[in-house]
């Protein structure tokens, strides 16, 4: 845990470990004393297990859910405007927002929107999923009220691992999930001592599960550093490759790139007619796609129909190179003209 507190620039005493980014946003959510009426601002690319969450709250919580609308290309800027306005219009006690999104992988301005959030007194729960490996952060300057962030998408962490931060301000309101041996009220008082290590204390233990992800943690850090060339070595040749698979892809198919992180979104080739047609097996088509991409050919792109175009999304990571991505882009639209022909498309 002070490995991650160092590695995040913040105190471990802020920080839990838990499953995966969902359990940590569901942690946040259903255990954050909301009344009803209480209105949360959300984004319309938000990932769609949060939102089913936000959905549950609604439902049992009866708090009103408020949604921003973004569809894409738009400015940071713009992005942060939308925000505002939703702000100013319902008052809302929290707010919901990513680091980058999952689809399309396009990265959000969190630190304005962070800063936003504190002009209007509205909490902030940073989704940010990907992120800790894939760009330097630091949450003690940052201060949000929570962030959480998988650290097996790009810290190479095992599966089942992610970071949840919660801010001193909010440590009595959170609680684990499942609420377990540790849970005290939120009006407990306890020592200076314990009720620094609150968290930690509080998340230690919460029932028999295995531990090998969290044990690796240290190694991967190290693994990181001595291997890998340390963090900025990463960043950096992971954002330099996402840019040159941007300008590749996107001139063999004469598209445009939505956005470029260590992710890069690419329109793909179809026309809106095509799209249109697309839509209504849409989840059916890309399950087909998918089940192929993996299991036959050992590799994996995600797409997506947003703003009534199809884009795809190619992770740059460290132990890749350009001939990974001409290679995936060809199959990706191989086998998805040979789903849409079998589809009468």
């Amino acid at each position: 845990m002070k490995l991650l507190g160092e590695f995040l620039h913040c105190s471990y005493q802020d920080l839990a470990i838990v499953d995966n980014a969902t359990t940590a946003v569901n942690t946040v959510l259903r255990s954050y004393p909301f009344k009803p009426g209480d209105k949360i601002v959300y984004h319309s690319t938000i990932y769609e297990a949060c939102l089913n969450t936000l959905r549950f709250l609604q439902e049992r919580s009866q708090v009103e859910l408020v949604k921003v609308e973004l569809n894409y290309p738009l400015t940071p800027a713009e992005v942060v405007d939308r925000y505002e306005q939703a702000f100013i219009e319902h008052k809302p006690v929290m707010a919901i927002f990513d680091t980058v999104t999952s689809m399309p992988g396009v990265s959000m301005p969190f630190e304005q929107l962070v800063k936003l959030c504190r002009t209007y007194s509205v909490l902030s729960l940073i989704d940010g999923a990907h992120s800790i490996g894939m760009f330097p952060l630091s949450l003690g300057q940052l201060k949000p009220d929570f962030y959480t962030s998988n650290l097996h998408k790009w810290l190479f962490v095992p599966r089942g691992c992610a970071v949840l931060y919660i801010n001193k301000l909010h440590h009595h309101k959170i609680h684990t999930m499942p609420v377990s041996h540790s849970y005290l009220p939120d009006d407990t008082k306890l020592s200076i001592e314990l009720e620094q290590n609150w968290v930690v204390d509080r998340f230690a233990f919460i029932g028999t599960k295995s531990f090998a992800a969290m044990d690796a943690i240290e190694f991967t850090i190290k693994f990181r550093q001595n291997e890998c060339g340390g963090e900025d070595n990463i960043h950096q040749y992971c954002y330099r490759l996402a840019k040159e698979v941007g300008e590749l892809v996107s001139g063999k198919w004469k598209t445009s790139v939505l956005d470029c992180n260590a992710m890069v979104t690419v329109e793909m080739p179809y026309s809106k007619a095509i799209v249109e047609q697309v839509k209504p097996n849409f989840r059916s088509i890309l399950e087909s796609v998918s089940q192929e991409m993996i299991y036959k050919h050992k590799t994996f792109v995600p797409f997506i129909i947003h703003n009534d175009k199809l884009y795809a999304r190619f992770s740059c990571q460290i132990y890749n190179d350009l001939n990974d991505y001409k290679y995936s882009s060809d199959l990706l639209i191989r086998i998805l003209n040979r789903t849409l022909n079998e589809f009468k498309l």
